[in-house]
């Protein structure tokens, strides 16, 4: 099915324009020649310059019972409503067409691919495809290539919702582009271009699995949200499933939080209407307006409702849909505890320079007075006589009377020294911002850590051979030590006369679920021909 291709240090295409098709499948066993399926897909298509295009991801239905759910933590019960690759077969050719291919080790999905397609009676022939193990073993000398250990080495960070096809697909694409973006020496790609595949009906229908949920510090919901697929045009959720999911929200709701289970019952059923991000934000934000509704319906959102509100708010991500009715609840408080407090102004006059300082005054918590007593600390006079009787109450009382421009500094700078706290002290953060600023001079970017393992030449195809392909000491494995798959496998290779090590022909060699066993790899600098690993399984 696939024509691979290589990353290479010497002169090629800049892979920074091309489309790359990220993959990853989630199967109920190893070998789907001894009827394994597949039993989740996720695919993430970018550019090679990290830029994310689309996102796709669903359980898929193997129909057969899954008895390896120890692995990826899929149930049977959450693949019951999810599509066959049947009906997905079409979506799924459609995000890998135009682009390239890539899996860690690719072989294992083009097995299951090459099966699950050609019971359809559909063959894809001469795919571009890119397998990053290959890759990280010919550019990087550390021992242990497995997804994750690759991932964090990387981009410095572990892949979040490991075993899960979009979870892993995600860490790929993010691995990738960070090597293609920061590798020490350029990388291009030597292989075929994205070429268009072949097309089946399109339906659309998704099973999205939402994994590895946890709480943090945005809810439970945020995180359920952002395990699901950002697809760029997302299909229309199943309205039942979606008037499941809004009852369970409900009931979630009603104790003003949502803990762990319930998000796991949430995410359950989030597959099952065919949630995407954008469709669960839209449900999420449909269901915090009716609620907004229908408290506003007699006129007056109550403080005990405004609380719900905002609780229910904070979890769905969606305050900003309240955040008119917060406001104003906080105006009301600012009045009645701000900076202030115990101010009482009188305005004599009633010009518009007088309401604005009024209105300032009050926002902060000032009380408006109707007639000079003893408790009025200020008067803002404007438009009016010297002889005014309210001003010469204030004159022999001895409170201050101010024009509307010295009264509003005035204020400004109450308010200013009252908000500051006890330790306000501009020097000290004038202090603390030169610091920085020398520190940020003096800080040279730091070269990254995984550079250190970068090799001093990619290795040739004789030295791949040599080394990943050949040797078969104490079963050494040096990407899924997790692996008990002790099926023995013949390796062939061959390269160009002159790079042909001298060795004899290989001898079986293990391989432990995986291992990219399948791989061609090219190499700018060897014209007279391209390496090429093969895999037969002996029987």
């Amino acid at each position: 099915m696939f024509v691979r291709g290589h990353l290479t240090r010497q002169p090629a295409v800049d892979p920074r324009g091309l489309i790359f098709a990220v993959i990853d499948l989630e199967t109920t066993g190893l070998h789907p020649g001894q009827g394994s399926r597949v039993c989740e897909v996720g695919i993430v298509r970018m550019r090679g310059d990290g830029t994310v295009l689309d996102e796709y991801s669903t359980l898929v239905n193997p129909e057969l019972r899954i008895t390896n759910d120890e692995l990826h933590g899929i149930t049977n019960a959450e693949v019951r409503y999810a599509p066959t690759f049947r009906q997905i077969a079409g979506d799924v050719l459609a995000y890998l067409s135009d682009a390239i291919v890539v899996g860690h080790n690719l072989d294992f999905e083009e097995k299951f691919l090459v099966a699950e397609f050609g019971r359809l009676g559909v063959a894809p022939q001469r795919v571009p495809g890119l397998c990053t193990l290959v890759t990280a073993r010919i550019q990087l000398d550390r021992w242990g290539y497995k997804l994750d250990n690759v991932a964090n080495l990387i981009t410095g960070e572990w892949p979040v919702a490991l075993h899960s096809a979009l979870g892993d697909a995600r860490a790929l694409a993010a691995t990738l582009a960070k090597l293609i973006s920061t590798a020490p020496q350029p990388l291009s790609w030597l292989g075929p271009p994205p070429a268009p595949l072949p097309s089946l009906p399109r339906t659309g229908i998704i099973a999205p699995r939402a994994v590895a949920l946890r709480k943090g510090t945005d809810g439970w919901l945020a995180t359920l949200t952002a395990r699901l697929p950002r697809m760029a045009y997302p299909p229309a959720p199943r309205p039942d499933g979606v008037r499941d999911y809004r009852a369970l929200l409900a009931h979630a709701l009603a104790d003003g939080r949502i803990v762990g289970d319930e998000a796991a019952q949430l995410a359950l059923l989030a597959a099952r209407a065919g949630l995407t991000q954008t469709t669960a934000r839209q449900v999420h934000e449909e269901f915090l307006v009716e609620a907004r509704n229908r408290a506003e319906a007699d006129g007056v959102v109550t403080s005990t409702e405004l609380r719900e509100l905002q609780r229910a708010a904070k979890e769905l991500a969606a305050s900003h849909l309240i955040s008119d009715l917060a406001e104003a609840a906080a105006a009301n408080r600012a009045r009645n505890t701000g900076p202030l407090k115990g101010w009482r102004i009188l305005p004599v006059g009633e010009s518009g320079r007088i309401t604005e300082v009024i209105d300032y005054a009050v926002e902060h918590g000032a009380k408006v007075a109707v007639n000079l007593t003893k408790t009025v600390r200020l008067v803002v006079a404007d438009g009016v006589a010297e002889g005014h009787p309210q001003l010469a109450k204030a004159y022999a009382a001895g409170v201050e009377v101010l024009a509307p421009d010295q009264a509003r500094k005035l204020l400004e700078n109450e308010v200013e020294r009252r908000s500051a706290g006890l330790f306000a002290n501009p020097h000290g953060e004038s202090v603390a911002n030169r610091l920085a600023a020398e520190q940020a001079a003096a800080t040279r970017p730091a070269r990254p850590e995984w550079h250190e393992y970068w090799r001093p030449h990619e290795l040739t195809p004789a030295e791949y051979h040599a080394r990943f392909v050949q040797r078969r000491d104490d079963h050494w494995d040096d990407w899924d030590d997790d692996s008990d798959d002790d099926t023995y496998h013949e390796i062939r290779i061959s390269v160009p006369s002159a790079a042909r090590p001298t060795t004899p022909a290989p001898t079986p060699a293990v391989a432990k679920k995986g291992g990219c066993l399948s791989a061609v790899v090219l190499f700018g600098g060897l014209a007279a021909g391209v390496a090429e690993l093969a895999q037969r399984a002996l029987t």
